[in-house]
């Protein structure tokens, strides 16, 4: 093999240590930013140790099509997944090969339009009821959360989990900072480590487990399981095992759907909202395509009829991702254009940068949902848009998401109008995955 590393910066762990105890390394206070200079200086795939093991850092579509669609099972999930199993366990996000593809089968029915079909009335009341009764200015942040957490509360285990929302979110939002910050650092202490951090993070976790536990066994008493998630999973488990359920795998996959439907998909529909209220022509047009289906029963083929709907969506998720980087791990020596991709190292990709990469996309920074409508729609390349990932291993919940941030998108926009209660960018944490840092004021004028 006659292949070369490729190129990119030299980074002494000792400058590393500096920046984390300072503001923090440019890779989480402005990930953007870190991914464009990169690629600028070095090109299209980068190379360095960066003071703590090996990287490759790439926005080369050819190279992303082949490790996320056209060789998916040459590479395995990066290394920053096995912190997130301390949290998560060996759900679906974790898990790998063959356990990884039975486990996908076992959800996927859930997944169904004509599953789906039967939820679009519980998304539209949960929507409704959170804008009800909306204060004059009020966090979009929180609004969201709101809904995202109850919508996939019904839907895993056909109750709003209200008394346990408190719970549930502190401990969502614990255990993400926690792995995160694992994640982020060059050297850390065994999580088992009797530390003031870790035996916290224990504590959530142990709340979080008494709840999912309770109602896993309090279902599977039941003679009749109901029609949510749950019930599918306990039913699979059966007849997978003899009548057996294992408790613990069934818990890991009911939380990592209530984690991955709930915190991204709150800071995604909290981002829309703020983008609506700072474009008020774009609110306008929403209304008018709204209108066209008002009246009728809400149902996934309603949205057939609202394009501009799923595009403000994509437009969302297109500058703000909250999947906003996607690692995965190089299982072999390869060769890829002429450079050196080395078994074991970490490979990647900036999809915050991705997404606004001016190769791809016109105005990049402009919020312009049009940009998904019409026939010469943007981007010429499916990989140069992927915040659910791609191939095989793209996030199963997407569909969900998508319905449950249009159908609230679309009860409070023909409810209220938006209006900015602030200036300024809002202030976003990169952890495992992206949120917001602070409230996020909107204000809401009933119609």
């Amino acid at each position: 093999m006659n292949a070369t590393l490729p190129p990119g910066p030299k980074v002494h762990p000792l400058s590393l240590i500096a920046d984390l105890a300072g503001r923090g390394p440019l890779i989480v206070t402005n990930p953007r930013k870190y991914f464009e200079d990169l690629h600028n200086e070095y090109g299209s795939i980068v190379y360095s140790d960066f003071g703590i093991g090996r990287f490759y850092i790439t926005n080369n579509l050819a190279l992303i099509r082949k490790v996320f669609v056209g060789e998916p099972r040459s590479y395995a999930k990066a290394d920053a997944y096995k912190e997130a199993a301390h949290f998560l366990g060996n759900g679906i996000l974790n898990s790998e090969g063959d356990f990884w593809q039975a486990q996908r089968q076992m959800v996927q029915p859930a997944f169904t339009k004509s599953r789906l079909n039967m939820f679009v009335d519980t998304m539209v009341e949960v929507s409704d009821k959170a804008a009800k009764n909306l204060s004059a200015e009020a966090d979009v942040s929180s609004l969201s959360m709101h809904i995202a957490l109850e919508n996939i509360c019904r839907f895993l285990f056909g109750e709003d989990f209200a008394a346990n929302e408190k719970t549930i979110r502190e401990a969502v939002h614990f255990g993400n900072n926690f792995i995160s910050r694992r994640i982020q650092a060059p050297f850390k202490l065994p999580v088992y480590f009797p530390s003031f951090n870790n035996l916290r993070f224990f504590f959530h976790r142990f709340e979080l487990d008494t709840i999912l536990y309770r109602i896993i066994d309090e279902r599977a008493r039941q003679n009749e399981l109901g029609k949510d998630l749950l019930a599918m999973l306990i039913a699979a488990e059966r007849e997978r095992n003899s009548g057996q359920i294992r408790r613990q795998q069934v818990r890991d996959e009911i939380l990592t759907l209530l984690i991955a439907g709930h915190e991204t998909t709150g800071y995604t529909l909290a981002m829309a909202l703020w983008l609506l209220a700072r474009n008020n022509d774009i609110q306008q047009r929403l209304r008018a395509e709204l209108r066209s289906v008002a009246g009728g029963k809400w149902t996934v083929e309603t949205f057939d009829s609202t394009p501009l709907l799923e595009a403000v969506v994509n437009e969302t998720l297109r500058l703000y991702p909250a999947a906003w980087i996607i690692g995965r791990k190089i299982l072999a020596d390869e060769e890829f254009e002429g450079f050196l991709l080395k078994k074991d190292s970490q490979l990647q990709t900036g999809i915050i940068a991705l997404h606004r990469n001016k190769d791809w996309w016109s105005e990049p920074d402009r919020f312009k949902p049009e940009r998904f409508l019409g026939e010469n729609s943007e981007p010429a390349q499916k990989q140069a848009f992927m915040p659910f990932g791609a191939g095989p291993r793209r996030c199963i919940g997407s569909v969900f998401a998508m319905l449950e941030m249009q159908v609230a998108i679309a009860r409070i926009v023909s409810q209220y109008q938006l209006t900015p209660a602030q200036d300024g960018e809002p202030e976003i944490e990169y952890l495992f995955t992206a949120r917001l840092k602070n409230a996020l004021p909107v204000r809401f004028t009933r119609l």
